[in-house]
């Protein structure tokens, strides 16, 4: 089962790839490193509570990176010269 993921914590998994998160009318919108949308996510917020992407949109989110060959979540990149 998948849990709520903290949106600073996925924003940081995008932003490894070069995707974006941009508000839309409702939801977010998710777009690629061409800024090519690629679906709506949805970030559960309330009076007291922590900014959390849903479950359901993270399986999207993994989704996406299974079609093009990446891993989710992203891995750091190695700092090695």
């Amino acid at each position: 089962m998948t849990k709520p993921l903290e949106e600073r914590k996925y924003l940081a998994y995008l932003k490894m790839v070069g995707w974006s998160l941009e508000k839309g009318g409702i939801d977010y919108n998710l777009y690629d490193q061409h800024n090519k949308f690629l679906c709506a996510i949805k970030v559960n917020h309330g009076k007291g509570r922590k900014r959390e992407v849903s479950p359901t949109s993270i399986r999207k989110t993994e989704n996406e990176f299974k079609e093009r060959g990446l891993l989710w979540p992203p891995e750091k990149k190695s700092k090695n010269i």
